[in-house]
C-alpha cells in the first residue's frame, strides 16, 4: 500500500483506480446543497413568487453573437483556499504581460476591494445592479494598470433581492459583462464565493476558462467529486470552458502537503494540474493592500504565477484562433 493509500485510509475511505492506476475516486461527503442565500422553504415559497418585487430588472437583451472578452472564473467548493489572492495576482500578472484585464468581484464578502486597496466609499456591483447602474461607472484602477469592479457593501435584504434575480435570469452576468463595452482582446477574471451558489453558476455560465482553486489538504481532495458534478453541465456544452486545477499555497517543507499533491495527481489529469507555492510576500501584500507581484523576488511562487498567467494567455489565444 502506498503512502497515498495510507493517507486515504486515515479517513476510512477506500481507493479504487482504473487499470492504469490514474483515477483514484473518493467519496468523503454527500452532494453539496445549492445555496442562493435566501433560505427558502415550502411555507415561505409564496414570498418568492414571480410577482415578488425586484429592483429595476431592465437589462438590455443579451446578444451572444457580439464579440466579448475572454472570461476566467476562479471557483472552489472549499473556503480559505486563496481564491481572491490568486485573482489579484493573476490580474496583475496578465496585465504585466500586455493583456487588458478587468478583475470582477462576484463574492458578497467583497474581498477584492481589500486586496486591491481601491476606494471603499465608491459603489460596487451589489447595490448598483439593483438600480440598473451600468458597471462601466464602477471601474476602478487596480495593480499594473488593470481595472477592478468591486462587489461593494450590501445589506441582507438587497443581497436576497439580487440573488433571486440572478437565480431567475441565467444570463444576468453575461448581460452585465457585455454592457462593460470590452472587446475580445480583453480578459475578465471573476472571483466567486466558495460552494454551490447562484454566483458560481452565473460565472460558469459565461466562463471561457475555469480555474478550480484547491488547498493541499484532504478537505479539498474530498470534494473533487462534487466539483465534477458542478462543472459537468458546463463542460458538456458545445463551447465548453477550458478547465484547470490549481493547488494553491503549497508548503514544500510539509510532508503532508507533498503527500496531498501525490493524491491529487492520482485523482486528476496531471496536464490540468498547476501548483502555486506558499510565499510570505503574498500575505504581506494582502495586509498592506499592495500589488503581490511588486515585491515578489524571484521565487517558486513568482514563477508559478507567471507560468499560470502564460498558460491562461496561451489557452485564450488558442480558443480565439479556433473561433476564426
Amino acid at each position: 500500500m502506498s503512502r497515498t493509500d495510507d493517507l486515504f485510509a486515515l479517513f476510512g475511505k477506500g481507493v479504487s483506480r482504473d487499470p492504469e492506476g490514474r483515477n483514484a475516486r473518493l467519496h468523503f461527503f454527500g452532494t453539496i446543497p445549492f445555496d442562493d442565500g435566501t433560505r427558502v422553504n415550502k411555507k415561505d415559497s409564496s414570498r418568492f413568487s414571480a410577482n415578488a418585487p425586484y429592483a429595476h430588472e431592465h437589462l438590455q437583451p443579451f446578444d451572444a453573437s457580439v464579440p466579448r472578452p475572454a472570461v476566467v472564473a476562479l471557483v472552489s467548493v472549499n473556503g480559505g483556499v486563496g481564491r481572491s489572492t490568486l485573482v489579484t495576482a493573476l490580474s496583475s500578472g496578465l496585465q504585466r504581460l500586455g493583456e487588458s484585464v478587468v478583475a470582477l468581484d462576484l463574492d458578497p464578502q467583497n474581498a477584492l476591494r481589500q486586496h486591491f486597496g481601491v476606494d471603499h466609499e465608491l459603489p460596487g456591483i451589489g447595490r448598483s445592479s439593483l438600480v440598473n447602474v451600468n458597471w462601466q461607472t464602477l471601474l476602478q484602477t487596480g495593480f499594473a494598470g488593470c481595472q477592478v469592479v468591486p462587489f461593494g457593501d450590501i445589506d441582507m435584504r438587497q443581497q436576497e433581492n439580487l440573488q433571486r434575480w440572478m437565480a431567475r435570469e441565467p444570463n444576468w452576468l453575461a448581460q452585465h459583462v457585455s454592457a462593460l463595452g470590452l472587446s475580445e482582446r480583453d480578459t475578465v477574471i471573476i472571483d466567486t464565493p466558495a460552494g454551490n451558489n447562484v454566483y458560481l453558476h452565473q460565472a460558469l455560465n459565461v466562463a471561457d476558462h475555469v480555474v478550480v482553486v484547491l488547498g493541499p489538504d484532504a478537505a479539498c481532495l474530498g470534494t473533487l467529486d462534487q466539483m465534477d458534478a458542478l462543472l459537468a453541465p458546463y463542460l458538456g456544452r458545445e463551447c465548453a470552458p477550458r478547465c484547470h486545477f490549481v493547488i494553491n499555497q503549497l508548503d514544500e517543507h510539509s510532508a503532508f502537503n507533498l503527500d496531498m499533491v501525490d493524491a491529487f495527481k492520482q485523482r486528476l489529469d496531471e496536464n490540468l494540474l498547476e501548483i502555486v507555492h506558499r510565499d510570505p510576500s503574498i500575505s504581506e501584500a494582502l495586509a498592506f493592500s499592495t500589488d503581490p507581484l511588486d515585491n515578489l523576488a524571484r521565487s517558486s511562487a513568482s514563477e508559478d504565477i507567471h507560468e499560470l498567467c502564460q498558460l491562461l494567455r496561451a489557452s485564450r489565444n488558442a480558443r480565439a484562433t479556433a473561433a476564426l
